[in-house]
């Protein structure tokens, strides 16, 4: 451990082999992202973040995104992701001082990093080298890290007042096979029923979508993350039956699982969110 409060992070390599749009996904960490092979474009708000492969970026916690991961034939896309605690980002800024802090959370590419930055971020990604190191060293390196992505542009913008959709997410994250009721979760954020249903819905939710969605959310990182089987991914995230849980699948995101694994069908854009655009678009 960093310390009580941060887990030495576990760096994610996402693989893709099919071309796909996938819509409102959210990360419950920030991610620092290296794109290795294809092209990544991120939407928020209307704007675009085009990364090609070599480039380094960085997508915000809590902020539903668009993004398509474009395969550059015959590679399949790739690209490297570290989580990082969102407090070290904040201890980082406030030591670095001047550095100006984006009122909302955005996602961001960096300038070109130089070779230091680049060597810190495969180091910190490499399986097994920060938990070797003592925790305070292991959290340095990784502050250093997010100094060198803010120096280069890819600021983490300021967190937005806690959701309660966002505790909800953070804690069937932790296990999306549990059954997980309405009732658990009010539970455990100490509250009746009633209340968590009458807070979910002034947030424009509610629980059955939430837990539908953060399992489809951790169902998308399993596929592209792993060689799991289908239906060992079917079961991590609740479902017992491998056929209902593709049909779900595709229903959330418009792509069967095995496309977005293999790229065996043929690419559809889904939905017209982001054709005005012009870009060559859109999808952990």
């Amino acid at each position: 451990m960093l310390d009580a409060v941060f887990p030495i992070p576990t760096r994610a390599l996402i693989r893709q082999g099919g071309r796909a749009c996938f819509f409102r996904l959210v990360n419950t960490s920030p991610l620092l992202i290296q794109v290795q092979s294809g092209t990544k474009i991120v939407m928020a708000d209307d704007k675009a973040l085009r990364l090609e492969a070599g480039a380094y970026g960085l997508l915000p916690d809590y902020r539903p995104l668009t993004m398509e991961n474009i395969p550059k034939a015959p590679q399949k896309y790739q690209t490297l992701a570290l989580p990082v605690p969102r407090q070290l980002f904040e201890e980082a800024y406030s030591r670095m001082g001047s550095i100006a802090v984006p009122s909302r959370p955005v996602p961001a590419g960096t300038s070109k990093l130089p070779e230091e930055a680049a060597a810190l971020f495969d180091y910190c990604c490499q399986p097994g080298n920060l938990t070797r190191l003592p925790g305070a060293i292991a959290k340095a390196r990784l502050m250093e890290l997010i100094t060198w992505f803010a120096l280069c542009g890819a600021v983490l913008g300021q967190n937005q007042s806690p959701r309660i959709e966002d505790r909800l997410r953070q804690m069937i994250e932790s296990d999306t096979a549990f059954a997980w009721t309405l009732g658990q979760a009010a539970r455990s954020f100490n509250m009746s029923e009633a209340t968590l249903r009458r807070k979910l819905a002034a947030e424009n939710t509610g629980f059955s979508e939430i837990l539908s969605d953060t399992r489809m959310n951790r169902a998308l990182g399993l596929i592209q993350t792993t060689t799991l089987p289908m239906a060992q991914i079917a079961f991590e995230v609740g479902y017992d039956s491998p056929s209902q849980f593709a049909a779900r699948f595709k229903e959330r995101f418009g792509v069967n699982p095995r496309h977005v694994r293999g790229g065996s069908e043929r690419f559809e854009r889904i939905g017209a969110e982001v054709e005005h655009t012009g870009a060559d678009m859109v999808a952990r």
